[in-house]
């Protein structure tokens, strides 16, 4: 209880940096899985660099989860290198989650690469017959849960073996317990508790990329405002900045308020739709603040090709940044209509983004829309959303109250909220 209380004061405040020794400052590699980003990882970033660890030796390596896995080890491999170069260091840690986890075993597979890992973690990916490596000469540390229904994750033999308790297949990447048991297993320690400092300003970077292929989006606008979700509000109405992404996608560091939380209007300068973000209030540095773009073409461009682009409704995808919604676990409520509901959040359908649009009756039915039925991760919701309605959307997420403003989502965007 006592770990937890201080994580719960990271959350607001900022933690003085422990002195790390060379040997412990393996740098970290963390692997996303299907339709993920490297941003799934940025809470456990943000907890290793609470432990001393530099930005440097905190890497997340994002690949297109849409595409064939085969050819990934040579992109993983020369991103592997630089870290190592970068750094000074002769091994790094891997972690994979999901079907990143298929990549990180596979990687291991070639003895020459399985030199370069001092350890891998498996986080909620596919039972193995051995730890990673082709021999089984890589220290592994096995990270499942029995709450986790999308992976058929098992003990590995000759593996640490760690199971979470009642962990969804997103919180096996996100949680404390998770930090806590990769700490342990790099450092042979418990991570330390630290005394908290309160930080009225932090420092915010990332990437624009396209969902589930993380392609970038080089010269992409990004337009920052200050909001206040307990109104729905913005502070001002004019930009508190105003950028343009580099050629691999990437934007900031810009200084940013923890007392405000943020309204982002991503324009792609390629073909996709303009995005509008809102953001809780950040309260620490956070160099994965990732901008997701609707793809144009490929698989997820198909899935979503039913949103509608209409100046007379908004869309609204919700996103759970940490965990998905579960049923009889979490609520989400959207202008009253629950979306935790048993047959829209099973445990078995881990939604962790809730697409909210009219399926053409201008009626909020709460039926779930059919294309997103075979879809993991992914709900939609029939719900029809009034721009021009005087009031803002009223969100109640697990004991909390948000408000956020409609906007067009032809001539606007489509919104995103991120809850954290």
């Amino acid at each position: 209880m006592k770990g937890w209380l201080f994580f719960l004061l990271g959350s607001i405040f900022f933690f003085p940096l422990p002195n790390l020794s060379a040997q412990d400052n393996t740098p970290i590699v963390f692997v996303h899985g299907f339709l993920g980003s490297g941003d799934n990882f940025s809470a456990q970033v943000q907890r290793f660099k609470q432990m001393g660890y530099p930005d440097k030796a905190l890497r997340v390596f994002d690949w297109n989860s849409l595409g064939a896995r085969n050819g990934q080890n040579p992109a993983l491999d020369s991103f592997v290198q630089v870290v190592l170069r970068e750094n000074n260091a002769q091994q790094i840690y891997l972690v994979g989650h999901s079907a990143g986890g298929g990549l990180g075993y596979a990687y291991a597979n070639d003895s020459l690469r399985a030199k370069k890992l001092k350890g891998y973690v498996h986080i909620g990916s596919s039972a193995a017959k051995q730890p990673a490596g082709a021999r089984g000469e890589v220290p592994t540390l096995n990270l499942y849960s029995a709450g986790d229904k999308i992976a058929k994750s098992a003990p590995i033999p000759g593996a640490v073996n760690n199971a979470l308790d009642n962990k969804d297949h997103f919180e096996v990447a996100t949680s404390e317990e998770s930090f806590r048991a990769m700490y342990r297993f790099f450092h042979g320690k418990e991570a330390p508790l630290v005394e908290a400092v309160y930080k009225a300003q932090v420092f915010l970077s990332g990437k624009a990329c396209t969902l589930g292929e993380n392609i970038p989006l080089a010269g992409a606008t990004l337009r920052f405002y200050a909001i206040d979700l307990k109104t729905g509000k913005r502070k001002k109405e004019k930009p508190i900045t105003e950028l343009t992404t580099d050629a691999n996608g990437l934007w900031g560091p810009i200084k940013w308020s923890t007392n405000s939380a943020m309204e982002v209007h991503l324009l792609p300068a390629g073909t996709q739709r303009k995005v509008i973000y809102f953001l809780e209030a950040p309260a620490q540095d956070n160099q994965l603040v990732y901008l997701r773009a609707l793809p144009s073409s490929g698989m997820a461009a198909l899935l979503l090709a039913g949103l509608p682009a209409k100046d007379d409704q908004s869309v609204l995808a919700v996103f759970t940044s940490q965990r998905a919604v579960v049923a009889g676990r979490d609520s989400l409520v959207v202008n009253g209509q629950s979306l935790s509901l048993p047959d829209l959040a099973p445990a078995s359908k881990t939604a962790i983004a809730q697409f909210l649009y009219d399926n053409g009756d201008r009626q909020s039915g709460g039926q779930k829309i059919p294309a997103f039925q075979a879809a993991p991760f992914l709900n939609g919701v029939d719900m029809f959303l009034d721009p021009a309605a005087a009031a803002p959307l009223v969100v109640f997420y697990n004991g909390r109250n948000l408000k956020i403003p409609l906007r067009k989502s032809a001539s606007e965007g489509v919104m995103v909220l991120v809850l954290q």
